[in-house]
């Protein structure tokens, strides 16, 4: 039988049994998760384009569900939405399915269906493997947070040769685009909640497989990706275009005693000139009973041409300094600093957070950036900015 028979056959019989025992006995079993919090975006500088706010505030959703059911225990709903209320401008107030899906689980087979989040990446100051998702440039101000991406997604898990995944993505989402009033933006600007000269959604056939396993003491994954790169190039009328591009994808990480080295690595064709972008590095850590320090440094090398869009880092350096302390609240203090000698930007980067009792957390974020005022990045320099987030989960 076929894995989708198989799947509506179960559907059938939990269906079946639910009303054979009047709903009372066989119910769906639904797990709810989440935050909510406020969050305010603070600048120490009069803003460098029309429009633009000085300070803006927004209220955060981040709500999750799981529903599965008895007699299905191989399958389950999922949900997780992302809903921002943004004082900046229209364009930051918005909402998104991170993850809408339906997920199926036969032993060591995994089927997924719908929207999903996957993150690849291994490093702390760039993330140049991750390419499934697009990147929600309203969200953070690290453009870490990513899209819900539409997919059909088939993993394999082995003990001996590691887990196989594959995917298709039926349609392709462009990248969200900043207002007139928000801060920390470069290029155009949001026209009517939608990227300039783009619809929300594009019909396409993206493909990716991917493999991940231990080799020795190390973790490796290797991937290929053929589709719409997700990173746009903009025409002389400020209209987006996304190229198709064939990219080839690794990571790795190996600890030797209290050192992780790790790095990752892309090769790009369809940009321009095919090129390389990679970041390696690692992370030295040493542990006491009521505070664990980390010391982090990482290289990181772009050598696309003029002809690909626009690298965040070329030539540069990054070093930073962990603290994690032992204590109820789990407490975090981050600070790093990367040079690129390419692009001539500097950038400070400050993070703490600590939770309050069991459901409350406060996340507190900094950024400096300093570079020539010819630099394509002009306009997020002067933008130094200091983020609050307090956030209760439930």
């Amino acid at each position: 039988m076929s894995v989708s028979r198989r799947i509506a056959a179960r559907w059938c019989a939990a269906i079946g049994f639910g009303l054979a025992s009047g709903g009372t006995e066989a119910v769906p079993d639904v797990e709810t998760s989440g935050s909510i919090g406020i969050e305010a975006r603070l600048f120490n500088r009069r803003p460098a384009l029309p429009d633009q706010r000085w300070h803006s505030g927004a209220l955060v959703l981040n709500p999750g569900w799981i529903v599965t059911h008895p007699a299905v225990p191989e399958l389950s709903a999922r949900l997780t939405i992302y809903a921002r209320l943004d004082t900046a401008d229209t364009a930051m107030r918005y909402v998104d399915a991170r993850e809408a899906q339906l997920r199926y689980e036969d032993g060591d087979n995994l089927w997924q269906v719908g929207m999903e989040t996957v993150d690849w990446s291994v490093m702390e100051s760039s993330h140049p493997a991750n390419i499934i998702n697009q990147v929600d440039t309203r969200a953070d101000i690290d453009l870490q947070a990513k899209l819900g991406q539409p997919m059909l997604s088939y993993t394999r898990f082995t003990d001996r040769y590691g887990r196989f995944a594959a995917y298709w993505m039926p349609w392709f989402r462009p990248r969200p685009l900043l207002g007139t009033g928000s801060r920390l933006r470069v290029g155009p600007v949001a026209t009517d909640n939608a990227p300039h000269g783009l619809s929300p959604w594009l019909r396409t056939n993206d493909v990716a497989v991917y493999w991940s396993g231990t080799v020795g003491p190390g973790d490796l994954s290797a991937y290929v990706f053929d589709g719409l790169s997700r990173e746009p190039d903009f025409s002389a009328d400020l209209t987006a275009n996304y190229r198709r591009i064939r990219q080839l994808g690794l990571t790795a990480q190996v600890p030797v005693g209290s050192m992780l080295w790790k790095g990752e690595a892309i090769h790009r064709r369809g940009q321009g000139r095919p090129f390389w972008s990679w970041t390696a590095g690692g992370e030295y850590t040493v542990t006491q009973p009521s505070l664990d320090v980390s010391l982090l440094f990482e290289i990181l090398r772009d050598d696309r041409d003029d002809s690909a869009p626009l690298a965040l880092y070329k030539n540069a350096l990054f070093g930073g300094v962990r603290l994690r302390f032992n204590e109820p609240g789990d407490a975090e203090l981050l600070y790093g600093i990367l040079h690129d000698r390419a692009n001539r930007v500097l950038v400070h980067r400050l993070e703490f957070s600590r939770r309050f009792g069991q459901s409350i957390r406060l996340a507190l974020q900094a950024r400096k950036a300093a570079c020539n005022s010819d630099s394509p990045f002009a306009p997020i320099c002067h933008d130094s900015v200091f983020q609050i987030n307090l956030n209760h989960s439930f």
